[in-house]
């Protein structure tokens, strides 16, 4: 059974000069770190929840609750799909 994880999309706080990418989603996955990254504006103050859920599911994950935002950032649970394998995945601590 999958367990669940935290997804977190902000904007990135890498300079644009070097980083041809301004919005970053981590997904917290027991010790393990998967960022994805992608070119977008957030919507009025707020991420577009559809384009959000498309970049967890892309990443491998299946979003299970509401988008919440707070402080600039999107949270939401995630679960990772069966069978799938995260994409954009760095190595986490441990």
């Amino acid at each position: 059974m999958p367990s669940p994880c935290v997804a977190i999309c902000q904007l990135s706080a890498q300079p644009r000069e070097d980083f041809n990418v301004n919005t970053e989603m981590l997904i917290l996955e027991g010790r393990e770190v998967h960022v994805g990254t992608w070119d977008a504006e957030p919507r009025d103050g707020g991420f577009d929840a559809h384009v959000l859920n498309d970049r967890a599911d892309a990443m491998g994950f299946m979003v299970v609750t509401d988008w919440e935002y707070l402080d600039g950032r999107a949270y939401a649970v995630v679960e990772r799909r069966r069978g799938k394998v995260p994409t954009g995945a760095s190595d986490g601590p441990g």
